[in-house]
C-alpha cells in the first residue's frame, strides 16, 4: 500500500461537493460507507443538492486520506476516476466533442477542467511527435486527487479517438508507483511510466487533427459561452498562488517582507493587503502556507537538521520553529520525523 502522508491544510481553495460525494459513493464497492468516515466529514453524502456547496481543500484532503486508509487500495483514485461523472464532466465532454478537431476538443477540456475540478491547473506542451498535457496541483491538492482528476480526463480523451491511429501514447505518474504499474495499465488501457516528477498525459500529434464526427458549432458556441459563465463564477484565487508563489522565492534567499512580496506585483503593501482580502487571505497566512508546506516536505526529506529547517524558514530559534509545527499538525517537528521515517521504512518492505 503506497504511503499517503497527512495533508497540508489549504482552506481557501474550495473544490465543488460532487467531489466529495464521488468520493464517498466509490467506497461501496469495497464495503464502506459514509459512517466509516470522521463525522464531520459525513454531511458531503447527502440526498439532497449539493451543486452550489464547496468543500475546502483541507476536507477533501482529509477525504481522500480517509479513501485510502479504508479502501487500502493503492489504485482507488483511478478507479474513481473511471467510474466517477457528473452533469458538469458530461458538459465538459459535449463541448469537447462538439469541437471541430480532436486538438480543438482537447484544447477546449485544458481551458474549462476548472469547472468541474478546481484543484488542478493544465497546460500544454508540444514537441514534433507529441502533446502533453501536464496537471499542475494548485495549492497543497492531495495526489490522489489529481490521479482521478487524470483518470476522469483520459476517459473524456477516449471520446475524442476516431481513427485507427492511437490519441493517448503515455500516462505518467509521479511518487513510488512502480509496484502497481501494470494495474494502472489495465484501468488506464495504456501504458504508464512512474515515478515521474509531473503527472501528465502525452498525446500523438498524429492524431489531433483528425475532424470530429460529432462536431456541432451551432451548440459549440453556446456551449462555449456557458462554460465561459461558470468560470467567471468560480472563486478567484489565483493572486494569492501568485503571491505564495513570490513568498517561496524570498524564503529559499532567507529575505522575506511585504515589502519584497508587493514588489513584483507594481503595488503597495497596502494595496496587496486589499487585494488578498478580496481573496479571503492575508500576507500573514499565505506566509504561514508557505512555511508549514516547505516545512513538511524538508522534514519527509531527511536531508537537513530540524535546527537549520528552522533556519531555512526564518525562525528566530528552533522552540518558535516547534510552536508552529505544533500549531500546524498537532506534533511535535521530532515526532513528525519519527512517524515519516516509520512509514517510508514500511512501505519499503516486501
Amino acid at each position: 500500500m503506497n504511503t499517503i502522508l497527512p495533508p497540508l491544510p489549504c482552506p481557501r481553495l474550495q473544490e465543488r461537493a460532487l467531489w466529495a460525494k464521488g468520493i464517498i459513493q466509490t467506497l461501496s464497492p469495497y464495503g464502506k460507507q459514509a459512517r466509516d468516515l470522521p463525522e464531520d466529514l459525513r454531511l458531503y453524502n447527502s440526498a439532497d443538492d449539493m451543486s452550489l456547496v464547496h468543500v475546502s481543500q483541507t476536507d477533501m484532503n482529509r477525504l481522500w486520506h480517509a479513501a485510502a486508509h479504508l479502501s487500502r487500495d493503492d489504485c482507488f483514485a483511478l478507479r474513481m476516476g473511471q467510474a466517477f461523472t457528473s452533469a458538469t464532466s458530461q458538459l465538459l465532454a459535449l463541448a469537447a466533442r462538439s469541437s471541430e478537431t480532436a486538438e480543438a476538443g482537447i484544447q477546449r477540456i485544458i481551458r474549462f477542467v476548472q469547472v468541474f475540478s478546481t484543484q488542478a491547473q493544465l497546460y500544454s506542451v508540444e514537441d514534433e511527435h507529441h502533446l502533453t498535457v501536464y496537471f499542475e496541483p494548485k495549492g497543497a491538492a492531495h495526489p490522489l486527487h489529481i490521479e482521478a482528476l487524470l483518470s476522469r480526463c483520459i476517459a473524456l480523451l477516449r471520446e475524442l479517438e476516431t481513427t485507427n491511429l492511437p490519441l493517448i501514447m503515455e500516462v505518467r505518474l509521479s511518487g513510488d508507483t512502480e509496484k502497481r504499474r501494470e494495474e494502472c495499465e489495465q484501468i488506464l488501457g495504456t501504458r504508464v511510466r512512474t515515478g515521474c516528477k509531473r503527472v501528465a498525459v502525452r498525446l500523438n500529434r498524429r492524431a489531433l487533427q483528425a475532424p470530429l464526427p460529432t462536431s456541432d458549432a451551432f451548440l459549440l458556441k453556446r456551449l462555449d459561452s456557458s462554460l465561459e459563465d461558470m468560470l467567471e463564477h468560480l472563486p478567484n484565487v489565483d493572486f494569492a498562488e501568485q503571491v505564495k508563489q513570490r513568498i517561496r522565492v524570498l524564503l529559499s534567499e532567507r529575505e522575506v517582507s511585504e515589502d519584497l512580496v508587493a514588489t513584483p506585483f507594481n503595488v503597495s503593501p497596502r494595496h496587496l493587503r486589499r487585494k488578498l482580502s478580496e481573496t479571503g487571505t492575508t500576507y500573514e497566512k499565505l506566509l504561514d502556507e508557505v512555511r508549514m508546506e516547505l516545512a513538511i516536505k524538508l522534514i519527509q526529506e531527511h536531508r537537513l537538521n530540524l535546527g537549520r529547517i528552522a533556519f531555512e524558514l526564518g525562525f528566530l530559534d528552533p522552540s518558535s520553529f516547534t510552536r508552529a509545527f505544533r500549531r500546524w499538525t498537532g506534533m511535535s517537528p521530532t515526532a513528525f520525523r519519527e512517524q515519516s521515517q516509520g512509514k517510508s521504512e514500511s512501505s519499503a518492505l516486501p
